[in-house]
């Protein structure tokens, strides 16, 4: 097999796989579905059961817990090089979050129990595996700590910066998220995410067309972001 086409040289590869040997990331190849999927389309339903490890190779998805009486919240946001269902695949039979894509995007589908073959033979693999699973769960509650802490307008503010700088990588970009997504992230109602974002075009903050953002001061926004 010519490992140039394979797991063991892909540009999207974890940096999780480099405690697996040649042998391991060939089965993980053999076993490995990629699937493109469009914008606005769900990856797996909260209680679907968990059949696969999925890892996230370009694009973005959002986690999301539906409550009791239907209230949404959106965890969390993925970006490629992570495995997006991590938070339930070694603990639960079936998924707890729903999965949807926020852009067009691209996945890695691995059998599950190949995955957990390989979990029981490479114990440096496995601690690396819980390693990820910790730390996500724990910026997940860090995040989620500072937007609380946060009021209206620094919220906002947080949202715009990160989408700047951890996803997109540019003061200019397609917001990928509804101003009602947006609400369900920071736990706000869309009308005060509309208004606010129209506070901070009006104020030379932001330019907004749209779903195109472009950040005109991002000192300023950051400044915002810290003291709200």
């Amino acid at each position: 097999m010519d490992l140039n086409q394979t797991c063991k040289n892909c540009k999207f590869r974890s940096h999780l796989f480099d405690k697996l040997s040649d042998e391991q990331l060939d089965s993980i190849y053999k076993n490995k579905k990629s699937t493109f999927i469009e914008k606005g389309s769900i990856i797996v339903n909260a209680g679907d059961p968990i059949r696969e490890f999925i890892y996230l190779t370009d694009g973005l998805v959002k986690l999301q817990k539906i409550g009791i009486k239907g209230k949404e919240q959106i965890i969390t946001i993925a970006r490629p090089m992570d495995f997006i269902s991590l938070l339930s695949v070694l603990s639960k039979d079936t998924y707890e979050y729903t999965i949807t894509t926020l852009v067009d995007s691209q996945v890695c589908r691995i059998d599950l129990n190949v995955m957990r073959n390989m979990l029981r033979e490479n114990s440096d693999f496995s601690l690396d595996i819980l390693r990820y699973i910790s730390n996500t769960a724990d910026d997940i509650i860090k995040h989620t700590y500072l937007l609380n802490s946060k009021n209206l307008r620094g919220r906002i503010a947080m949202l715009l910066v990160e989408f700047a700088e951890k996803y997109f990588h540019s003061s200019e970009y397609i917001l990928p998220m509804s101003r009602k997504e947006i609400a369900e992230m920071i736990d706000m109602t869309p009308e005060n995410v509309i208004r606010i974002m129209s506070e901070f075009k009006k104020d030379g903050v932001i330019k907004l067309r749209s779903k195109q953002v472009e950040i005109i001061n991002m000192e300023l926004l950051k400044k915002i972001r810290d003291l709200g």
